[in-house]
């Protein structure tokens, strides 16, 4: 990725990373027909234990982790088909890390063997394998999963909801009605359809006023725009807890006898999201792959608003008000 002169604004960076022209990157895994990626910049390897093992239980899928320079990784998971992205030390401006990632991912996109069929990409430290991720998958070039099965929940009782309020213009919003709200943390793919929504990510972004590239948010509403509306040509939408299980501190999840995390009544997910958000279910993970990590750390390092806590309306709304009057994040 070439940067001669440092980004010092959303518009320059974006362009520096659109079209990323001095990768030292390779990924040299010729035969791959199924890849995981991941971004784990500032997390060390013990967190990433869960994820790296269970992929290995269950699937043959390359992974590849975009992690700090000299994180030690490569030594942590030798011997478990694992590459390591090496992120340099960023220079000049970046937007918030859940929308910076796109930078990574592009370049990746670039080296990947032309064997590559289908790709995932997935949050790092709160994701769990429990059967093979690419099974189920739709044979399609996009999708997202949803993290609930009710489709009025674009209103202010929703974190998403009055992110799209704040973000968005009157006539986008209505666009979401009746949609069930995508969750940007789970998105599989075919490396074209993965690369359309990465720069259709990067153009909702450059509409968008300055203080939103400094929030979650707007990667979120990012991904329901481009979920719901075909931005990046036609998605398909998955229910929670078909696939994925995206998890929050109130869902009703259980761990059956086998040790598989449920939702109750329901067949265990191939892939589970956020399972952080209950502590119940993060000590099982925990002492399951030998994580020695405390608990909050996982948490705290999420600059989110409150996700885990029983006040995150409140310090959702609190916060949305300050953005309002000052226009910063």
């Amino acid at each position: 990725m070439s940067r001669m002169v440092p980004p010092v604004n959303f518009a320059q960076w974006s362009a520096s990373v659109a079209e990323p022209t001095d990768s030292v990157f390779r990924l040299d895994a010729a035969g791959i027909r199924n890849c995981v990626i991941t971004v784990a910049t500032g997390y060390p390897a013990d967190v990433l234990k869960p994820l790296v093992l269970s992929l290995r239980e269950h699937s043959d899928a390359h992974l590849v982790i975009a992690a700090s320079e000299g994180a030690g990784l490569e030594q942590a998971f030798a011997g478990h088909d694992v590459t390591v992205y090496p992120v340099r030390e960023s220079v000049g401006y970046r937007p918030y890390p859940a929308l910076a990632r796109i930078e990574f991912y592009l370049d990746i996109l670039k080296s990947l063997p032309a064997s590559v069929a289908r790709l995932l990409l997935v949050d790092s430290r709160d994701v769990v394998f429990q059967a093979d991720p690419f099974a189920r998958l739709p044979d399609v070039d996009l999708t997202f999963f949803a993290e609930n099965d009710d489709t009025a929940s674009w209103t202010f009782a929703t974190t998403n909801g009055r992110w799209a309020w704040t973000m968005l213009a009157s006539d986008m919003r209505q666009n979401l009605i009746g949609k069930p709200i995508t969750n940007g943390g789970v998105i599989a793919g075919t490396p074209a359809g993965i690369e359309r929504m990465c720069r259709a990510k990067l153009d909702i972004a450059l509409k968008t006023a300055e203080w939103t590239k400094h929030t979650t948010g707007l990667d979120n509403i990012a991904t329901n725009i481009i979920a719901h509306s075909g931005t990046a040509d036609k998605a398909t939408v998955v229910g929670n807890h078909e696939i994925v299980a995206n998890i929050y501190r109130d869902c009703d999840m259980v761990i059956d006898d086998s040790g598989m995390i449920v939702q109750r009544g329901r067949q265990a997910c191939p892939i589970v999201h956020m399972y952080d958000r209950q502590q119940k279910l993060l000590a099982l993970i925990n002492e399951k792959y030998g994580v020695r990590s405390q608990p909050g750390m996982t948490l705290n390092q999420d600059r989110s608003v409150g996700k885990a806590s029983r006040w995150s309306g409140l310090a959702h709304w609190l916060k949305l008000a300050r953005i309002v009057a000052t226009g910063k994040a």
